[in-house]
């Protein structure tokens, strides 16, 4: 009896690749670029994933990811200290769901993260999605980022203020030096 709901699930999802052409995607999102990202966040630090953990939300499954603070560049959080992100997805037992353009976190793993309070309480969702976790790659003065945004489709408004999906562009990556100048500098003029 125990394998019945997992059974259940499988069925219910095995038709829904059948219905989506190769390229579709079940993530559409507002595109942001970094002054939205910084404007919309409580927080903007540069943090590292050290736990997490899924559990349901009403019917959904999110998951909470713990993150050790390296760096605050908005909000009231400092270094060393912890917060804590949730977003949709995750596994419960031997139930997952997977949502195309959440954002995902890497343990052990630092990256920038763009983080705002929910609409209902005290937990803090990420901005955007998956387009509020920069990824870090390498350390010290190499230490690059990785440009968010990934298994969404991202739409932008065109000069008629029509809304149209954004050219695909391949993954981008700045020097993490330069990327936090710019995120202070956005956040001193607000």
């Amino acid at each position: 009896m125990r394998k019945l709901p997992l059974v259940l699930a499988l069925t219910c999802l095995l038709p829904l690749p059948l219905a989506l052409s190769s390229s579709a995607r079940a993530a559409v999102l507002m595109a942001l670029d970094l002054r939205q990202l910084v404007e919309q966040s409580d927080y903007v630090v540069v943090a590292k994933a050290v736990d997490e953990s899924s559990r349901y939300e009403s019917t959904l499954i999110v998951t909470d990811v713990t993150l050790e603070i390296v760096t605050s560049l908005k909000g009231p959080a400092r270094p060393g200290s912890s917060l804590t992100a949730t977003h949709l997805g995750g596994a419960v037992g031997e139930i997952g769901l997977h949502v195309p353009g959440a954002a995902s976190f890497t343990l052990g793993e630092s990256a920038v993260v763009f983080l705002r309070h929910a609409k209902r309480g005290a937990a803090l969702n990420v901005t955007g999605m998956s387009q509020g976790v920069m990824p870090v790659l390498g350390t010290g003065s190499d230490a690059t980022v990785e440009s968010a945004g990934s298994g969404a489709t991202l739409m932008q408004r065109d000069a008629t203020g029509a809304m149209v999906e954004m050219p695909t562009q391949p993954a981008r990556k700045r020097v993490l030096s330069d990327l936090l100048a710019e995120i202070d500098q956005l956040v001193r003029t607000k």
